[in-house]
Protein backbone atom coordinates (compact mmCIF):
# COMPACT_ATOMS: atom_id res chain seq x y z
CA UNK A 1 0.00 0.00 0.00
CA UNK A 2 1.72 2.93 -1.24
CA UNK A 3 1.57 6.00 1.80
CA UNK A 4 1.28 9.50 0.13
CA UNK A 5 1.95 11.12 3.25
CA UNK A 6 5.14 12.51 2.96
CA UNK A 7 4.78 13.55 -0.79
CA UNK A 8 1.68 15.87 -0.22
CA UNK A 9 1.79 19.66 0.70
CA UNK A 10 -0.85 21.99 1.62
CA UNK A 11 -3.81 21.88 3.92
CA UNK A 12 -5.57 19.16 3.51
CA UNK A 13 -8.31 19.70 5.93
CA UNK A 14 -10.18 22.26 3.91
CA UNK A 15 -13.15 19.96 1.49
CA UNK A 16 -14.72 20.91 -1.52
CA UNK A 17 -17.11 18.60 -2.91
CA UNK A 18 -18.99 18.71 -5.78
CA UNK A 19 -22.14 16.61 -7.16
CA UNK A 20 -19.75 14.73 -9.62
CA UNK A 21 -17.90 13.80 -7.27
CA UNK A 22 -20.23 12.31 -5.43
CA UNK A 23 -21.66 10.53 -8.59
CA UNK A 24 -18.14 9.62 -9.30
CA UNK A 25 -17.58 7.84 -5.76
CA UNK A 26 -16.69 4.57 -6.99
CA UNK A 27 -13.45 5.79 -8.69
CA UNK A 28 -9.92 5.93 -7.50
CA UNK A 29 -10.19 6.91 -3.80
CA UNK A 30 -6.71 8.46 -3.97
CA UNK A 31 -7.63 10.53 -6.76
CA UNK A 32 -10.78 11.35 -5.42
CA UNK A 33 -8.71 12.28 -2.06
CA UNK A 34 -6.57 15.15 -3.78
CA UNK A 35 -9.58 16.25 -6.12
CA UNK A 36 -11.52 17.37 -3.29
CA UNK A 37 -8.61 18.80 -1.35
CA UNK A 38 -7.89 21.95 -3.97
CA UNK A 39 -5.21 22.86 -1.71
CA UNK A 40 -2.94 19.93 -1.76
CA UNK A 41 -0.63 18.68 -4.13
CA UNK A 42 2.25 16.60 -4.33
CA UNK A 43 5.87 18.42 -4.07
CA UNK A 44 7.47 15.53 -6.44
CA UNK A 45 4.97 16.24 -9.41
CA UNK A 46 2.50 18.45 -10.48
CA UNK A 47 0.60 17.96 -13.74
CA UNK A 48 1.14 20.37 -16.85
CA UNK A 49 -1.87 22.25 -18.79
CA UNK A 50 -1.90 22.98 -22.10
CA UNK A 51 -2.02 25.93 -23.11
CA UNK A 52 -5.22 25.89 -25.47
CA UNK A 53 -9.08 26.13 -23.87
CA UNK A 54 -10.62 22.44 -24.72
CA UNK A 55 -12.66 22.34 -22.04
CA UNK A 56 -15.96 22.56 -24.55
CA UNK A 57 -19.01 22.44 -22.01
CA UNK A 58 -17.35 24.74 -20.50
CA UNK A 59 -17.21 27.12 -23.10
CA UNK A 60 -21.00 26.65 -24.08
CA UNK A 61 -21.58 27.33 -20.70
CA UNK A 62 -20.01 30.55 -20.37
CA UNK A 63 -21.81 32.00 -24.49
CA UNK A 64 -25.24 30.45 -22.33
CA UNK A 65 -24.46 33.05 -19.79
CA UNK A 66 -23.34 35.77 -22.01
CA UNK A 67 -26.63 34.96 -24.27
CA UNK A 68 -28.90 35.36 -20.72
CA UNK A 69 -28.08 39.45 -21.10
CA UNK A 70 -27.66 40.03 -24.53
CA UNK A 71 -30.66 41.01 -26.52
CA UNK A 72 -29.47 39.81 -29.61
CA UNK A 73 -29.34 36.58 -28.56
CA UNK A 74 -32.39 36.65 -26.91
CA UNK A 75 -34.12 37.31 -30.73
CA UNK A 76 -34.03 34.21 -32.45
CA UNK A 77 -33.52 35.82 -35.86
CA UNK A 78 -29.93 37.37 -34.73
CA UNK A 79 -28.72 34.65 -32.34
CA UNK A 80 -26.68 32.77 -34.56
CA UNK A 81 -24.63 36.11 -35.96
CA UNK A 82 -24.78 37.38 -32.53
CA UNK A 83 -23.22 33.76 -31.44
CA UNK A 84 -20.20 33.90 -34.65
CA UNK A 85 -19.29 36.94 -33.34
CA UNK A 86 -18.62 36.18 -29.79
CA UNK A 87 -16.66 32.70 -30.95
CA UNK A 88 -14.46 35.23 -32.87
CA UNK A 89 -14.09 37.64 -30.16
CA UNK A 90 -13.08 34.66 -27.57
CA UNK A 91 -10.37 33.36 -30.72
CA UNK A 92 -11.80 29.64 -30.07
CA UNK A 93 -10.19 27.27 -31.66
CA UNK A 94 -11.49 26.57 -34.74
CA UNK A 95 -12.31 22.46 -34.22
CA UNK A 96 -14.49 23.69 -31.30
CA UNK A 97 -16.57 26.22 -33.03
CA UNK A 98 -18.93 23.48 -35.31
CA UNK A 99 -20.04 21.92 -31.83
CA UNK A 100 -20.46 25.51 -29.76
CA UNK A 101 -22.23 26.75 -32.85
CA UNK A 102 -24.77 23.80 -32.15
CA UNK A 103 -25.03 23.34 -28.30
CA UNK A 104 -25.55 26.98 -27.41
CA UNK A 105 -28.70 27.43 -29.26
CA UNK A 106 -29.74 24.01 -28.62
CA UNK A 107 -29.44 24.66 -25.12
CA UNK A 108 -30.83 28.58 -25.36
CA UNK A 109 -34.31 26.66 -26.83
CA UNK A 110 -34.60 24.43 -24.30
CA UNK A 111 -33.94 27.47 -22.03
CA UNK A 112 -37.15 29.31 -23.35
CA UNK A 113 -38.85 26.22 -23.59
CA UNK A 114 -38.91 25.09 -19.75
CA UNK A 115 -39.67 28.73 -19.09
CA UNK A 116 -42.81 28.35 -21.19
CA UNK A 117 -43.62 25.45 -18.65
CA UNK A 118 -42.26 27.28 -15.08
CA UNK A 119 -42.07 30.85 -16.25
CA UNK A 120 -39.63 33.23 -16.65
CA UNK A 121 -36.35 32.16 -15.09
CA UNK A 122 -33.45 34.07 -13.90
CA UNK A 123 -29.57 33.11 -13.06
CA UNK A 124 -28.90 33.67 -9.26
CA UNK A 125 -25.61 31.84 -9.58
CA UNK A 126 -23.67 29.94 -11.71
CA UNK A 127 -22.11 26.37 -9.65
CA UNK A 128 -23.59 27.02 -6.54
CA UNK A 129 -22.05 26.21 -3.20
CA UNK A 130 -23.29 25.11 0.50
CA UNK A 131 -21.52 25.42 3.62
CA UNK A 132 -18.36 27.32 4.48
CA UNK A 133 -14.86 26.64 4.79
CA UNK A 134 -13.36 23.66 5.57
CA UNK A 135 -16.66 22.17 4.10
CA UNK A 136 -18.69 23.28 1.24
CA UNK A 137 -20.82 21.38 -1.33
CA UNK A 138 -21.36 22.85 -4.86
CA UNK A 139 -22.63 21.58 -8.45
CA UNK A 140 -20.73 23.07 -11.45
CA UNK A 141 -24.25 24.33 -13.75
CA UNK A 142 -25.93 27.28 -13.21
CA UNK A 143 -28.93 27.94 -10.62
CA UNK A 144 -31.77 30.17 -11.53
CA UNK A 145 -34.70 30.53 -10.07
CA UNK A 146 -38.71 32.17 -11.11
CA UNK A 147 -40.05 34.70 -9.48
CA UNK A 148 -42.53 32.87 -7.49
CA UNK A 149 -39.28 31.01 -6.25
CA UNK A 150 -39.09 27.61 -8.56
CA UNK A 151 -35.35 26.88 -8.44
CA UNK A 152 -33.60 24.61 -11.72
CA UNK A 153 -30.62 23.25 -11.70
CA UNK A 154 -29.35 22.60 -14.93
CA UNK A 155 -26.87 19.54 -15.86
CA UNK A 156 -25.30 19.76 -19.36
CA UNK A 157 -24.31 16.69 -21.27
CA UNK A 158 -21.71 16.70 -24.23
CA UNK A 159 -24.83 13.95 -26.50
CA UNK A 160 -27.94 13.64 -25.43
CA UNK A 161 -30.03 13.67 -22.47
CA UNK A 162 -29.92 10.22 -20.45
CA UNK A 163 -33.54 8.87 -21.60
CA UNK A 164 -33.07 6.73 -18.48
CA UNK A 165 -31.32 7.89 -15.69
CA UNK A 166 -28.22 5.63 -14.20
CA UNK A 167 -27.69 5.58 -10.23
CA UNK A 168 -25.05 8.19 -10.64
CA UNK A 169 -27.04 10.57 -12.82
CA UNK A 170 -29.49 10.34 -9.55
CA UNK A 171 -26.72 11.10 -6.51
CA UNK A 172 -25.76 14.02 -9.09
CA UNK A 173 -29.58 15.33 -9.19
CA UNK A 174 -30.01 14.28 -5.36
CA UNK A 175 -27.07 16.59 -4.58
CA UNK A 176 -27.95 19.66 -7.25
CA UNK A 177 -31.07 19.91 -5.58
CA UNK A 178 -30.20 19.54 -2.02
CA UNK A 179 -27.52 22.00 -2.87
CA UNK A 180 -30.51 24.59 -4.70
CA UNK A 181 -32.92 23.82 -1.64
CA UNK A 182 -30.17 25.10 0.96
CA UNK A 183 -28.77 28.21 -1.31
CA UNK A 184 -28.75 31.47 0.62
CA UNK A 185 -30.55 33.59 -1.72
CA UNK A 186 -33.31 35.59 -3.11
CA UNK A 187 -36.65 34.53 -4.33
CA UNK A 188 -36.70 32.24 -1.23
CA UNK A 189 -37.10 29.11 -2.66
CA UNK A 190 -41.02 27.14 -3.13
CA UNK A 191 -40.20 24.51 -5.50
CA UNK A 192 -36.49 22.54 -6.48
CA UNK A 193 -36.03 20.55 -10.09
CA UNK A 194 -32.70 19.48 -11.46
CA UNK A 195 -32.61 19.21 -15.28
CA UNK A 196 -30.84 17.81 -17.67
CA UNK A 197 -30.24 19.27 -20.81
CA UNK A 198 -28.20 17.54 -24.00
CA UNK A 199 -26.55 20.08 -25.91
CA UNK A 200 -26.34 18.14 -29.16
CA UNK A 201 -30.10 18.12 -29.93
CA UNK A 202 -31.78 20.24 -26.90
CA UNK A 203 -33.41 17.22 -25.70
CA UNK A 204 -34.75 17.45 -22.06
CA UNK A 205 -34.82 15.17 -18.51
CA UNK A 206 -36.15 16.13 -15.24
CA UNK A 207 -34.44 14.57 -13.02
CA UNK A 208 -35.86 15.75 -9.75
CA UNK A 209 -39.13 18.36 -9.16
CA UNK A 210 -40.36 18.38 -5.36
CA UNK A 211 -40.26 20.73 -2.43
CA UNK A 212 -37.29 21.99 -0.96
CA UNK A 213 -38.08 19.76 1.95
CA UNK A 214 -38.25 16.59 -0.87
CA UNK A 215 -34.95 17.42 -1.78
CA UNK A 216 -32.84 17.47 0.90
CA UNK A 217 -34.37 14.30 2.02
CA UNK A 218 -33.62 12.51 -0.89
CA UNK A 219 -29.84 13.71 -0.62
CA UNK A 220 -30.28 12.77 3.16
CA UNK A 221 -31.29 8.84 1.87
CA UNK A 222 -28.98 8.61 -0.86
CA UNK A 223 -25.85 10.99 -1.36
CA UNK A 224 -25.51 12.05 2.56
CA UNK A 225 -24.09 8.80 3.37
CA UNK A 226 -21.44 8.56 0.01
CA UNK A 227 -19.86 12.01 0.63
CA UNK A 228 -18.21 10.65 4.00
CA UNK A 229 -16.50 7.28 2.16
CA UNK A 230 -15.24 9.87 -0.41
CA UNK A 231 -11.40 10.13 -0.98
CA UNK A 232 -9.86 7.42 0.69
CA UNK A 233 -6.36 7.40 0.28
CA UNK A 234 -5.36 4.12 0.79
CA UNK A 235 -8.15 2.96 -2.02
CA UNK A 236 -5.87 3.33 -5.39
CA UNK A 237 -7.05 2.05 -8.56
CA UNK A 238 -6.09 2.83 -12.17
CA UNK A 239 -8.44 4.15 -14.00
CA UNK A 240 -10.36 6.59 -16.42
CA UNK A 241 -8.95 9.70 -14.16
CA UNK A 242 -5.53 8.58 -14.04
CA UNK A 243 -4.63 11.57 -16.88
CA UNK A 244 -6.15 14.23 -15.22
CA UNK A 245 -4.31 13.21 -11.05
CA UNK A 246 -2.57 14.92 -8.90
CA UNK A 247 -0.30 12.01 -8.17
CA UNK A 248 -0.04 10.39 -11.44
CA UNK A 249 3.31 11.10 -11.89
CA UNK A 250 4.24 9.27 -8.10
CA UNK A 251 1.65 6.92 -7.92
CA UNK A 252 2.92 3.04 -7.41
CA UNK A 253 -0.51 1.59 -8.94
CA UNK A 254 1.10 2.87 -12.31
CA UNK A 255 4.07 0.77 -13.49
CA UNK A 256 7.21 2.90 -14.24
CA UNK A 257 7.71 2.27 -18.33
CA UNK A 258 10.66 4.82 -18.32
CA UNK A 259 11.24 5.89 -22.19
CA UNK A 260 8.32 3.99 -23.48
CA UNK A 261 7.09 6.63 -26.38
CA UNK A 262 10.62 7.32 -26.87
CA UNK A 263 10.40 10.99 -26.24
CA UNK A 264 13.42 13.19 -24.89
CA UNK A 265 10.81 15.76 -23.14
CA UNK A 266 7.86 16.74 -21.39
CA UNK A 267 5.24 17.45 -24.50
CA UNK A 268 2.20 19.48 -24.66
CA UNK A 269 0.74 18.90 -21.25
CA UNK A 270 0.27 15.74 -19.10
CA UNK A 271 -2.38 13.43 -19.88
CA UNK A 272 -3.06 9.33 -21.55
CA UNK A 273 -2.31 7.75 -24.27
CA UNK A 274 -3.50 4.29 -25.55
CA UNK A 275 -2.68 2.50 -29.27
CA UNK A 276 -5.91 3.49 -30.63
CA UNK A 277 -5.51 7.26 -29.88
CA UNK A 278 -2.40 7.20 -31.82
CA UNK A 279 -3.87 5.33 -34.74
CA UNK A 280 -6.34 7.71 -34.95
CA UNK A 281 -4.11 10.72 -34.71
CA UNK A 282 -2.09 8.83 -37.56
CA UNK A 283 -5.49 9.67 -39.97
CA UNK A 284 -6.32 12.99 -38.63
CA UNK A 285 -5.32 14.93 -35.44
CA UNK A 286 -8.22 16.73 -35.46
CA UNK A 287 -10.13 13.13 -35.52
CA UNK A 288 -8.18 12.08 -32.46
CA UNK A 289 -8.89 15.62 -30.93
CA UNK A 290 -12.37 15.74 -31.38
CA UNK A 291 -13.27 11.79 -30.64
CA UNK A 292 -10.43 10.86 -28.04
CA UNK A 293 -9.84 14.09 -26.00
CA UNK A 294 -12.98 15.98 -26.59
CA UNK A 295 -15.11 12.86 -26.72
CA UNK A 296 -18.01 14.38 -28.74
CA UNK A 297 -20.59 12.99 -29.85
CA UNK A 298 -19.70 9.94 -32.38
CA UNK A 299 -22.35 8.59 -35.30
CA UNK A 300 -23.52 5.33 -33.63
CA UNK A 301 -23.23 3.05 -36.51
CA UNK A 302 -20.82 0.53 -36.73
CA UNK A 303 -20.37 -1.23 -39.81
CA UNK A 304 -21.05 -5.32 -40.46
CA UNK A 305 -17.31 -6.01 -39.61
CA UNK A 306 -16.97 -3.71 -36.54
CA UNK A 307 -19.92 -5.33 -35.28
CA UNK A 308 -18.78 -8.77 -36.08
CA UNK A 309 -15.43 -8.00 -34.31
CA UNK A 310 -17.40 -7.11 -31.11
CA UNK A 311 -19.24 -9.63 -30.52
CA UNK A 312 -16.77 -12.20 -31.78
CA UNK A 313 -14.82 -10.22 -28.37
CA UNK A 314 -17.73 -10.44 -26.31
CA UNK A 315 -18.02 -14.48 -26.85
CA UNK A 316 -14.20 -14.66 -26.39
CA UNK A 317 -14.31 -12.79 -22.99
CA UNK A 318 -16.95 -15.08 -21.55
CA UNK A 319 -15.10 -18.04 -23.11
CA UNK A 320 -11.78 -17.08 -21.41
CA UNK A 321 -13.03 -15.85 -17.75
CA UNK A 322 -13.63 -19.63 -17.06
CA UNK A 323 -9.55 -19.91 -17.45
CA UNK A 324 -10.29 -23.16 -18.75
CA UNK A 325 -9.47 -24.18 -22.96
CA UNK A 326 -11.87 -23.80 -25.51
CA UNK A 327 -13.60 -26.88 -26.92
CA UNK A 328 -15.59 -27.65 -29.35
CA UNK A 329 -18.49 -28.30 -27.50
CA UNK A 330 -18.27 -24.60 -26.25
CA UNK A 331 -19.24 -24.02 -29.61
CA UNK A 332 -22.54 -25.39 -30.43
CA UNK A 333 -24.26 -24.92 -34.08
CA UNK A 334 -26.49 -22.09 -34.01
CA UNK A 335 -30.22 -22.82 -33.21
CA UNK A 336 -29.05 -25.51 -30.67
CA UNK A 337 -27.19 -23.69 -28.03
CA UNK A 338 -25.07 -20.97 -26.93
CA UNK A 339 -22.61 -22.05 -24.68
CA UNK A 340 -20.35 -19.40 -23.27
CA UNK A 341 -22.68 -16.71 -24.85
CA UNK A 342 -25.82 -17.60 -23.20
CA UNK A 343 -26.53 -14.85 -21.41
CA UNK A 344 -24.42 -12.24 -22.96
CA UNK A 345 -25.59 -12.42 -26.54
CA UNK A 346 -29.00 -13.43 -28.91
CA UNK A 347 -29.08 -16.15 -30.29
CA UNK A 348 -29.14 -14.08 -33.62
CA UNK A 349 -25.76 -12.07 -32.42
CA UNK A 350 -24.17 -15.70 -31.91
CA UNK A 351 -25.11 -16.71 -35.33
CA UNK A 352 -22.97 -14.36 -36.52
CA UNK A 353 -19.99 -14.58 -35.12
CA UNK A 354 -20.63 -18.06 -34.99
CA UNK A 355 -18.20 -18.78 -38.53
CA UNK A 356 -15.61 -17.00 -36.89
CA UNK A 357 -15.17 -18.83 -33.33
CA UNK A 358 -15.32 -22.29 -34.75
CA UNK A 359 -11.66 -21.53 -36.00
CA UNK A 360 -10.57 -20.84 -32.71
CA UNK A 361 -10.60 -23.73 -30.77
CA UNK A 362 -7.26 -25.13 -32.50
CA UNK A 363 -5.02 -22.16 -30.95
CA UNK A 364 -7.07 -21.54 -27.83
CA UNK A 365 -4.10 -20.56 -25.84
CA UNK A 366 -5.43 -21.94 -22.75
CA UNK A 367 -5.83 -25.71 -23.83
CA UNK A 368 -2.09 -25.95 -22.93
CA UNK A 369 -0.80 -27.44 -20.19
CA UNK A 370 0.51 -25.41 -17.11
CA UNK A 371 -1.05 -22.17 -18.65
CA UNK A 372 -2.01 -19.72 -16.01
CA UNK A 373 -4.37 -17.16 -16.80
CA UNK A 374 -3.58 -13.52 -15.10
CA UNK A 375 -6.04 -11.14 -16.66
CA UNK A 376 -9.16 -11.02 -19.38
CA UNK A 377 -10.17 -8.25 -21.24
CA UNK A 378 -8.56 -5.68 -18.59
CA UNK A 379 -6.59 -2.51 -18.89
CA UNK A 380 -2.96 -2.09 -18.08
CA UNK A 381 -1.56 1.24 -16.71
CA UNK A 382 1.70 2.76 -17.31
CA UNK A 383 3.48 5.75 -16.66
CA UNK A 384 6.44 7.10 -18.73
CA UNK A 385 8.23 9.85 -17.08
CA UNK A 386 10.12 10.99 -19.53
CA UNK A 387 7.24 12.10 -21.72
CA UNK A 388 4.59 12.94 -18.58
CA UNK A 389 2.33 10.62 -20.13
CA UNK A 390 0.26 7.64 -18.35
CA UNK A 391 0.34 4.86 -20.82
CA UNK A 392 -3.12 2.61 -21.07
CA UNK A 393 -3.76 -0.47 -22.96
CA UNK A 394 -6.30 -3.02 -22.75
CA UNK A 395 -5.29 -6.47 -23.83
CA UNK A 396 -7.52 -9.03 -25.19
CA UNK A 397 -5.65 -11.71 -23.25
CA UNK A 398 -2.65 -12.00 -20.80
CA UNK A 399 -1.54 -15.33 -19.64
CA UNK A 400 1.51 -16.80 -18.13
CA UNK A 401 4.00 -20.05 -19.63
CA UNK A 402 6.65 -20.62 -17.07
CA UNK A 403 8.45 -17.32 -17.05
CA UNK A 404 7.13 -16.17 -20.45
CA UNK A 405 4.10 -13.43 -20.10
CA UNK A 406 2.40 -13.36 -23.11
CA UNK A 407 -0.12 -10.46 -24.40
CA UNK A 408 -3.08 -11.90 -26.88
CA UNK A 409 -4.99 -9.63 -29.00
CA UNK A 410 -7.97 -11.27 -31.43
CA UNK A 411 -9.00 -9.43 -34.97
CA UNK A 412 -11.46 -11.08 -37.04
CA UNK A 413 -11.21 -10.55 -40.75
CA UNK A 414 -13.41 -11.80 -44.06
CA UNK A 415 -10.22 -13.37 -45.32
CA UNK A 416 -6.50 -14.42 -43.94
CA UNK A 417 -4.12 -11.54 -44.57
CA UNK A 418 -1.52 -12.07 -47.38
CA UNK A 419 0.90 -10.17 -45.84
CA UNK A 420 1.68 -11.97 -43.23
CA UNK A 421 2.76 -10.94 -39.70
CA UNK A 422 4.45 -8.16 -41.61
CA UNK A 423 0.59 -6.37 -42.87
CA UNK A 424 -0.74 -7.39 -39.01
CA UNK A 425 1.69 -5.10 -37.26
CA UNK A 426 1.56 -2.50 -39.88
CA UNK A 427 -2.30 -1.80 -39.62
CA UNK A 428 -2.04 -0.68 -35.92
CA UNK A 429 0.12 1.02 -33.52
CA UNK A 430 -0.93 -1.85 -31.26
CA UNK A 431 1.80 -4.01 -31.57
CA UNK A 432 4.59 -1.79 -31.21
CA UNK A 433 2.85 -0.49 -28.30
CA UNK A 434 2.56 -3.80 -26.24
CA UNK A 435 6.01 -4.87 -27.36
CA UNK A 436 7.14 -1.30 -25.84
CA UNK A 437 5.12 -1.78 -22.31
CA UNK A 438 6.45 -5.33 -22.00
CA UNK A 439 10.14 -4.17 -22.53
CA UNK A 440 9.74 -0.70 -20.28
CA UNK A 441 8.43 -2.29 -17.35
CA UNK A 442 5.17 -4.25 -17.76
CA UNK A 443 7.58 -7.36 -18.13
CA UNK A 444 8.70 -7.00 -15.06
CA UNK A 445 5.59 -6.03 -13.17
CA UNK A 446 4.23 -9.74 -13.59
CA UNK A 447 7.69 -10.98 -12.80
CA UNK A 448 8.54 -12.73 -15.84
CA UNK A 449 11.53 -13.01 -17.44
CA UNK A 450 10.37 -12.95 -21.69
CA UNK A 451 7.24 -12.00 -23.15
CA UNK A 452 5.49 -12.32 -26.48
CA UNK A 453 3.25 -10.61 -27.98
CA UNK A 454 0.32 -12.92 -29.94
CA UNK A 455 -2.19 -11.51 -32.83
CA UNK A 456 -5.07 -14.44 -33.67
CA UNK A 457 -6.73 -13.78 -36.53
CA UNK A 458 -10.29 -15.18 -37.26
CA UNK A 459 -11.59 -15.73 -40.40
CA UNK A 460 -15.05 -17.36 -41.57
CA UNK A 461 -12.74 -20.32 -43.49
CA UNK A 462 -9.82 -20.46 -40.64
CA UNK A 463 -7.30 -18.46 -38.13
CA UNK A 464 -3.79 -17.98 -38.26
CA UNK A 465 -1.22 -16.85 -35.35
CA UNK A 466 0.99 -14.66 -35.39
CA UNK A 467 3.91 -13.72 -32.72
CA UNK A 468 6.62 -11.19 -32.03
CA UNK A 469 9.47 -12.12 -29.26
CA UNK A 470 10.42 -9.42 -27.03
CA UNK A 471 13.93 -11.54 -26.96
CA UNK A 472 14.25 -10.86 -30.40
CA UNK A 473 16.64 -7.48 -30.45
CA UNK A 474 15.74 -6.82 -34.28
CA UNK A 475 11.77 -7.08 -33.67
CA UNK A 476 11.58 -4.71 -30.33
CA UNK A 477 14.35 -2.10 -32.26
CA UNK A 478 11.81 -1.74 -34.60
CA UNK A 479 8.47 -1.58 -32.64
CA UNK A 480 10.32 1.24 -29.93
CA UNK A 481 11.38 3.37 -33.36
CA UNK A 482 7.59 2.65 -35.06
CA UNK A 483 6.15 3.62 -31.71
CA UNK A 484 8.33 6.79 -31.27
CA UNK A 485 7.81 8.02 -34.48
CA UNK A 486 3.87 7.30 -34.15
CA UNK A 487 3.87 9.45 -30.48
CA UNK A 488 6.71 12.17 -31.67
CA UNK A 489 4.11 14.63 -33.66
CA UNK A 490 1.35 13.55 -31.23
CA UNK A 491 3.11 14.14 -28.12
CA UNK A 492 4.29 17.97 -28.99
CA UNK A 493 1.57 19.23 -30.96
CA UNK A 494 -0.94 22.15 -29.87
CA UNK A 495 -2.96 22.42 -33.53
CA UNK A 496 -4.54 19.77 -34.26
CA UNK A 497 -4.45 20.21 -38.08
CA UNK A 498 -7.20 18.29 -40.15
CA UNK A 499 -6.12 15.84 -42.81
CA UNK A 500 -9.26 15.76 -45.06
CA UNK A 501 -9.39 12.82 -46.65
CA UNK A 502 -11.32 9.75 -48.10
CA UNK A 503 -11.15 8.58 -44.33
CA UNK A 504 -13.52 11.35 -43.83
CA UNK A 505 -16.61 9.70 -44.96
CA UNK A 506 -16.29 7.39 -42.01
CA UNK A 507 -14.77 9.29 -39.72
CA UNK A 508 -17.50 9.11 -36.54
CA UNK A 509 -16.67 12.99 -35.64
CA UNK A 510 -17.05 14.27 -39.33
CA UNK A 511 -20.00 16.40 -38.26
CA UNK A 512 -18.03 18.70 -36.04
CA UNK A 513 -15.37 18.95 -38.60
CA UNK A 514 -15.13 22.69 -40.25
CA UNK A 515 -13.20 20.92 -42.71
CA UNK A 516 -14.93 17.27 -43.73
CA UNK A 517 -18.22 18.16 -45.73
CA UNK A 518 -15.84 20.01 -48.53
CA UNK A 519 -14.23 16.97 -49.39
CA UNK A 520 -17.64 14.48 -48.68
CA UNK A 521 -18.83 16.46 -51.83
CA UNK A 522 -16.45 15.41 -54.03
CA UNK A 523 -15.54 11.55 -52.94
CA UNK A 524 -17.50 8.92 -52.72
CA UNK A 525 -17.15 5.72 -51.14
CA UNK A 526 -17.35 3.89 -47.65
CA UNK A 527 -15.53 2.27 -45.09
CA UNK A 528 -14.13 1.52 -41.34
CA UNK A 529 -10.87 3.38 -40.86
CA UNK A 530 -10.45 2.13 -36.70
CA UNK A 531 -11.48 -0.82 -34.76
CA UNK A 532 -13.38 0.93 -31.94
CA UNK A 533 -12.73 -2.20 -29.31
CA UNK A 534 -9.74 -0.63 -27.51
CA UNK A 535 -11.44 2.92 -27.40
CA UNK A 536 -11.98 4.00 -23.91
CA UNK A 537 -15.22 4.83 -22.61
CA UNK A 538 -16.52 8.13 -22.69
CA UNK A 539 -17.39 10.00 -20.12
CA UNK A 540 -20.52 11.51 -20.81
Amino acid sequence: MQDFSRDLIGNRENLRISATDIANHDSCGASMALKIRPEVSSDRWQRSFGSEKTFILGEVAQLVRSAHVADEANDPATLMAWLQEQVERRKMHRLLRPYVMRAVPNILQAHWDLEDEIGELRMIRDSPSIGRPPRTLNVWGPLYSTEFGIREVRRYRLGAAHAKPTEDDMLWAHTAAHIAASYDGLPAVTRVRVVEIGAVDGSLSILFDGSPEQATQEYDAHARGVVGGLGDFADVRPGFGCSSCKIAGICDALVPMPRMLGQDAKGYASRSVAPSDLDRYRVCPAQWLLASDLHLPRTDEYTEAQTRGLLVHEWLEAAHRRSVGCTDADLPEPGTGMGPAQGVMTPEEYAVAYPFLRHHVSTCPLSADSVEVLAVEESSFGFDVDADVVTVTKPDLVYRIGDRLIIREFKTSSSLPKGGAEQVYGQTTQIAFLLSMLSSGLKDAYGATDATVEVEVLTPDGSDLFAWDLDDRETLTMANDDLASAAGRWHFDSTWETNPGEHCLWCPVSQWCPDSEAFQKTVGGSGPVLDPIDDPPPPF
